[in-house]
């Protein structure tokens, strides 16, 4: 017998390591973490109906048929349906081409939408028959909605359907279908969703105060209001800290909250608290600043944000109307929710702000921008409350749902960030605004700070050079602004300036320009540009009760806000305008030793304008006051309108202040 060597004796090397007699060996490195897991290698739950599948059928058609739900869980169910059909687009495709799907059956190439989605399905049943109840209820609906050709069709390939896919998941070693996708579809957002608090915000106009609010919420849903600093439990819910007339529910509330009269009758908007914190602090920026007069938000990004921002202006006794563009083909519509709503000071227009008219009479009261121009949403954490808030537009989930880069989705990128810059551009434009607060729910940089910052430039770019001209620094042609948009200031001013132009041709080019440029900085240097002609970035006001208190964080939320605002802001009330009209004298000689008090009539100029020997033959004549200001380096521009029947004068002027341009409008009476 062999004699045996004592274990202590034995000498290991990194070849020949004895194992653990006590450990367990495992062929593979992950084994042990994986033999403690549970892992669900099949498909996941099915969380629709058969209902659910015939309504989303009419969304996906071309064009979408209009359809109705029976509650807000309702449409959940449905926007989650067709959002997963989407992330699994790819998968879906691939498994179809494999099989030669649309080569057997041609005459569905043009719906392969809705097929993707009985695909889908059909993988999440396993590929076997559905229950009897639901079979017959799903043959009725099926061929109500023109379904019954594509599920026999699939039923007739699913084996080969199933084959394929199974093929797809042993080629890349995939124990789940999620693992086939790519890296940032591979979340499951709405089963995060589901575990979040659910939030919601009070229609002031159907629910008067506080007391009537927690009759209702116990009555309907049997829930009592805690402390703010408390987590809400499933029969509770809070005030939410940061957003006024902001809800906090529990999760579970969720179901019978949606399908509850207090959504049903819109006293309660059920919505994502990052959608309401841009509106939230946007109305407290004007209720600091003090402002009067209109605001415009640029893009209806989501009826219900709108919405929640018109409720919160209504309480603001100095502002008196919300204007929202860009609604387009869905202008009814969106004036039919907000007639729903109860919410009067909301008036909505199909076309974009930045193809308004610069002196369209309607914008001449505006003090103040919410700017939400499209944006990738890459930041969204719940992309059904996006579409649900949207009013259902499908065209954000294909968006958020792409799985590669191509040519339509680098246009796409382009339209986008020129449209934010445009939008910027143009709100910054009007001399009476004041501030922008401009949101965006976007990671990406391009969008964000680097927008900000290169429209503020190009916006105080074309105010120096403005300036500049009045100032008699250069001599300024006319000169189209969106030409001059991606030049230097110094390219700028050398379009500018009337003598380059036309130099002497035996000159050289590069000498006029260097000699040109070194001119135009000179003489720039020295342009004073009044502070409220200068817009700069500043600090987003916390949405906090008190300083004490955690503020709400932003980009936590999946929001970025950026506040632009004049460094001196101006509030143009009544007063002001009257007085700088008096300053200037556009009510007649003006007195500078005497200032006129707030209830003084001045009747001479409404005498001398109703005259007689100079009552005007037409309705509108036109004021030449500009030689009377040029000595100052100001221009005066303007209409008078006069209605005789009523004997009111109406004057729209451009009234120079030390400031720049500000419109006006001024009422005279007899």
């Amino acid at each position: 017998m062999d004699q045996q060597i004592p274990e202590e004796k034995i000498v290991l090397h990194e070849w020949n390591i004895l194992p653990n007699k006590n450990e367990k060996v495992f062929c593979a490195p992950d084994a042990e973490r994986l033999a403690k897991k549970v892992i669900k290698t099949g498909p996941g739950p099915i969380t629709w109906t058969v209902s659910d599948i015939a309504k989303a059928s009419c969304l996906l058609q071309t064009p979408p048929l209009k359809i109705t739900f029976q509650d807000e869980q309702e449409m959940r169910r449905v926007y989650t349906l067709i959002y997963d059909v989407f992330r699994y687009k790819s998968v879906l495709h691939q498994t179809l081409m494999d099989t030669a799907f649309f080569f057997i059956f041609p005459e569905l190439m043009n719906d392969q939408a809705r097929v993707y989605l009985l695909l889908y399905d059909m993988y999440h049943r396993s590929f076997k028959k559905r229950e009897v109840q639901n079979q017959a209820v799903a043959n009725k609906m099926f061929a109500e909605c023109g379904l019954s050709k594509v599920e026999e069709y699939l039923w007739k390939q699913r084996v080969k359907l199933a084959a394929a896919i199974a093929r797809l998941r042993i080629e890349k070693s995939a124990l789940r279908l999620n693992e086939l996708l790519p890296g940032h579809l591979r979340d499951e957002k709405t089963t995060i969703f589901d575990t979040s608090p659910v939030t919601c915000w009070v229609n002031l106009k159907k629910l008067k105060n506080k007391k009537e609010l927690n009759v209702e919420l116990i009555s309907n849903l049997g829930l009592t209001e805690i402390d703010n600093d408390l987590t809400p439990g499933p029969g509770h819910y809070k005030w939410d800290p940061h957003c006024p007339h902001f809800l906090v529910l529990h999760p579970t509330v969720r179901s019978k909250l949606a399908q509850s009269t207090l959504v049903k009758k819109h006293k309660l908007i059920v919505q994502s608290k990052s959608f309401c914190v841009g509106p939230a602090t946007f109305g407290k920026i004007i209720s600091d600043l003090q402002l009067t007069g209109s605001v415009v938000q640029t893009h209806v990004n989501s009826p219900r944000t709108v919405a929640y921002l018109a409720t919160l202006l209504s309480q603001n006794g100095n502002i008196k109307k919300l204007m929202a563009f860009s609604a387009g083909n869905r202008k009814k519509e969106y004036e039919t929710y907000f007639h729903d709503l109860g919410m009067k000071n909301i008036v909505i227009y199909s076309e974009k702000l930045i193809d308004v008219a610069p002196d369209a009479n309607y914008l001449e009261e505006v003090i103040a921008v919410f700017a939400t121009p499209p944006n990738s949403y890459s930041a969204v954490t719940d992309p059904i409350d996006l579409v649900c808030g949207r009013g259902g537009d499908l065209s954000v989930l294909e968006i958020l749902t792409e799985a590669e880069e191509t040519k339509q989705t680098k246009q796409r990128v382009t339209n986008i960030l020129e449209e934010q810059k445009k939008t910027l551009r143009f709100a910054m434009s009007r001399p009476q605004i004041q501030f922008v607060l401009y949101e965006t729910h976007s990671e990406i940089d391009a969008e964000n700070n680097a927008m900000v910052d290169k429209a503020m430039k190009e916006v105080n770019k074309l105010a120096l050079i403005h300036h500049a001209s009045l100032q008699g620094k250069i001599k300024a042609q006319s000169v189209d602004a969106a030409s001059i948009q991606d030049i230097t200031l110094v390219d700028q001013t050398s379009l500018l300036n009337k003598n380059l132009l036309e130099a002497p041709s035996d000159v050289s080019l590069i000498s006029r320009m260097s000699a040109e440029e070194s001119d135009s900085e000179e003489r720039l240097r020295n342009v004073v540009v009044p502070d409220c002609d200068v817009f700069t970035t500043a600090d987003v006001p916390p949405l906090c009760p008190n300083i004490k208190e955690q503020c709400t964080n932003i980009s936590r939320e999946g929001c970025f806000l950026a506040l632009m605002q004049r460094k001196t802001v101006t509030n143009m009330d009544n007063k002001y305008m009257i007085e700088m009209a008096e300053s200037r004298g556009l009510f007649g000689k003006a007195n500078p030793d005497k200032k006129t008090s707030k209830g003084a009539k001045t009747k001479k100029p409404v005498e001398a304008v109703s005259s007689p020997t100079n009552k005007p033959k037409k309705k509108v004549k036109q004021i030449e006051t500009e030689s009377k200001l040029l000595k100052e380096g100001l221009t005066v521009r303007g209409t008078v309108k006069i209605n005789q029947k009523r004997e009111s004068y109406v004057k729209y002027q451009d009234i120079p202040s030390t400031s720049g341009w500000v419109g006006t409008r001024i009422n005279m009476r007899k």
